[in-house]
């Protein structure tokens, strides 16, 4: 049995609101006729509500999707342009040609990055060797500006000569942008395009491979499926030793529907990614990140149109580097220590520092200020068993500075 199902379809571009919330949007697939529309959907129910009224093409690049919180839009490619989408009206606020470094490449798989606003992915250009006509694939990370439609290199040379259709993933705190290639959990630099991490994929217990993967700005983890002939956990991988652990719920979905990449809500701590079922319909299934349980299962496809290419306006926001770039001559660590545990929490935050704290805000994640702690020391221990589950910020003021922690209440 196979392991995932392709479906090729077209994906679209959106406009934020201007309060960033748990909203998910996408494209609706019309079969026939073969068309996709700007959409919201009800991951709950299903429901899927348009936004705008025009059909807005009938192809798209099934590799990637982007949602940019900050100019409130929705991106994708369809055969040869950019499409840029008003979240608010599912206007067309751009459309752009594709222009690639080379005629002879692609740039594919490809991930917004909420901590500097570019749209990075794999430019894979076809190479030829004229004295074996061996053919290789020469994989480069690049980006791409939505407004004109140039895609610029970074890698300075071949990092990799294939890479799986398994989804790609960011970490825009470290700066990092992940995907899979020969069996290996590549990481690229952000800032330089080289090579970050490689380990081998490890996946503990009875999985045969991991895919579809979604960074977690909650936790600052990588989540994906476990497969082995369906799906049968949700994992979690180290980054750094390629090793893959099974969140304790075990699952029986026989496959998942390799289109979007995983999405994560990080205000509901849920994971979600599309089964095909066997009565040939597609569900879009919510998993918890706390156990790996079904949080939700709902029912997205009707006589075949069916909702894809998903994104969630308020993954990642606001999110801001940590590891900084060495060519900038900036510090990979931060100019003063802090550190706040435990994290996730039940009851107390604790906060240290080598500095004397003069105030901190605590906001959750919608931008809402919770509560605000004046002082002059280096350590307190905050109470929060009355706040609501979820993400929240620390806003740590020191003389004319701030610095960002997060930590989750559960």
């Amino acid at each position: 049995m196979k392991n995932f199902v392709l479906l090729v379809v077209v994906f679209f571009q959106f406009s934020l609101f201007s309060q960033v919330d748990n909203t998910m949007y996408g494209l609706y697939h019309s079969i026939n006729p073969p068309s996709f529309q700007f959409a919201s959907i009800d991951p709950i129910t299903g429901q899927v509500t348009p936004i705008g009224t025009a059909a807005l093409s009938t192809t798209m690049n099934t590799s990637g999707s982007a949602l940019n919180p900050y100019s409130q839009t929705y991106s994708y490619q369809d055969e040869d342009s950019w499409l840029s989408l008003d979240l608010q009206t599912g206007a067309v606020v751009n459309d752009v040609m594709v222009t690639l470094p080379n005629t002879t490449g692609n740039f594919d798989n490809f991930r917004f990055n909420a901590a500097d606003s570019n749209m990075y992915g794999i430019y894979n250009q076809v190479i030829s060797d004229p004295l074996t006509g061996f053919i290789n694939l020469d994989l480069k990370l690049a980006t791409c500006d939505l407004t004109s439609g140039l895609v610029n290199l970074i890698s300075p040379s071949s990092v990799a000569q294939s890479y799986t259709m398994s989804g790609c993933t960011i970490d825009p705190y470290l700066m990092v942008y992940y995907f899979e290639s020969e069996g290996k959990f590549m990481g690229l630099d952000l800032y330089n395009g080289e090579i970050y991490s490689q380990p081998n994929i490890s996946v503990a217990g009875e999985g045969s491979s991991f895919g579809n993967f979604a960074y977690s700005c909650a936790d600052t983890s990588v989540y994906g499926l476990i497969m082995n002939n369906g799906v049968k956990a949700l994992g979690k991988i180290n980054p750094q030793t390629g090793v893959v652990t099974a969140l304790p719920t075990v699952l029986n979905f026989d496959n998942y529907v390799m289109n979007s990449g995983g999405t994560i809500d990080p205000l509901s701590l849920v994971y979600y990614f599309q089964t095909l079922d066997t009565a040939g319909q597609i569900k879009l299934v919510g998993l918890s990140l706390l156990d790996g349980s079904v949080a939700t299962q709902s029912i997205i496809s009707t006589n075949s149109n069916y909702f894809t290419m998903y994104r969630i306006q308020s993954d990642c926001y606001q999110a801001s580097p940590t590891r900084l770039n060495q060519v900038a001559t900036l510090s990979e660590t931060k100019e003063v220590n802090v550190s706040t545990y435990p994290n996730p929490v039940q009851n107390f935050v604790n906060v240290k520092a080598e500095f004397l704290i003069h105030q901190v805000d605590i906001v959750n994640a919608d931008g809402t200020l919770v509560e605000r702690i004046k002082m002059n020391q280096k350590n307190l221990q905050i109470p929060i068993e009355s706040y609501a589950n979820g993400i929240y910020f620390l806003k740590i003021r020191y003389n004319d500075s701030i610095i960002t922690e997060r930590f989750i209440k559960n």
